[in-house]
């Protein structure tokens, strides 16, 4: 049965191998030397959408400098963003790749194990995002 359990446990850690996860681009953080691109026209702007539980709403500047804020339950978080080469790169070492972009929305994939694609919404007033979010990025 030992056996078994290990080759169960060998298995599982080989599937996980071909899965990208955050911890990489986190333990390996280069936030502070990404140079910032300036953004494609549209994308400057306020935009709020849910990725899983979280309600999440990004502003970006046309410099491609920017700031990143989610909600969900009693976290609330705010973080720097840099758009270059396609990516929106989060201070916290994460990333988001923009795949499309629409005149009232944008759509942004994680790339991680789990990660799918968001659609977020223009949110100019940030009427959508969270009362933290909101609060925070109206500045």
């Amino acid at each position: 049965m030992k056996v078994f359990k290990r080759g169960l446990v060998a298995g599982f850690v080989i599937a996980l191998a071909g899965c990208q996860s955050p911890m990489s681009d986190m333990m390996n953080n280069n936030f502070v030397a990404i140079t910032p691109e300036p953004v494609p026209e549209g994308l400057a702007g306020s935009w709020t959408g849910n990725m899983g539980p979280y309600l999440v709403t990004m502003k970006v500047q046309p410099d491609g400098f920017g700031l990143f804020c989610y909600s969900y339950g009693t976290a609330d978080v705010l973080q720097k963003v840099k758009f270059a080469g396609g990516k929106i790169q989060i201070q916290d070492g994460t990333k988001l790749i923009l795949k499309e972009q629409e005149p009232e929305s944008v759509t942004v994939h994680a790339p991680y194990a789990a990660g799918k694609d968001t659609v977020l919404y223009t949110d100019p007033d940030y009427k959508n995002a969270s009362g933290y979010c909101a609060k925070a990025l109206n500045t």
